[in-house]
């Protein structure tokens, strides 16, 4: 009788020593999956705010030129791939974009954004990087095609992409406006 207890006691050391460690083991699992995800979630909204600000470049680009009365549409908005961006001179848009393999933000390899000390992006010179950011943008300026023909070239599209790698996993965020001539 006395053996049988010893046992017993024994069995349910193991169960609760058992049950302690699944549970450590599944608030770990939780905390580092919250850590991993929050990573993600801030490079997903450094690339959302990356793919607007190519979005609002195009959109100055366009106000400043339609507020020029020499100017007429499409007010600077010419069809071709451009890397934008802001410097302490203005707005800059620049074609030089260059592609190995196509033509999306995965395979422009001049698109790199680096980024400075007080934390504006720019995009990569061999010559001059301070901190070389994992994202690329791209802006596409095409001429709208959804208006079933009836206007040669009254509407623009301008898409902005972002195009990043988290942990070998490539993800791309694109949005996507339409300016036209509304005079």
């Amino acid at each position: 009788m006395f053996l049988n207890k010893k046992s017993q006691s024994l069995i349910e050391s193991v169960v609760a020593i058992s049950i302690v460690v699944i549970a450590v083991v599944g608030i770990m699992s939780v905390g580092l999956t919250s850590v991993r995800l929050g990573g993600q979630s801030e490079e997903r909204v450094m690339a959302i705010n990356l793919a607007r600000e190519g979005i609002e470049i195009v959109s100055a680009v366009r106000n400043s030129n339609l507020l020029n009365p020499e100017r007429s549409w499409p007010y600077g908005l010419i069809n071709g791939l451009y890397r934008v961006g802001f410097n302490p001179a203005g707005l800059v848009m620049g074609s030089d974009a260059s592609f190995s393999g196509g033509t999306t933000v995965e395979y422009c390899v001049n698109c790199q954004l680096c980024q400075h000390a007080t934390a504006e992006y720019y995009y990569h010179n061999d010559n001059n990087c301070a901190i070389r950011s994992p994202f690329h943008r791209l802006v596409v300026i095409s001429t709208g095609d959804d208006l079933g023909g009836n206007c040669d070239d009254c509407e623009k599209k301008v898409v902005s992409s972002v195009y990043w790698e988290e942990r070998g996993r490539p993800h791309t965020i694109s949005f996507e406006t339409r300016f036209t001539d509304w005079r």
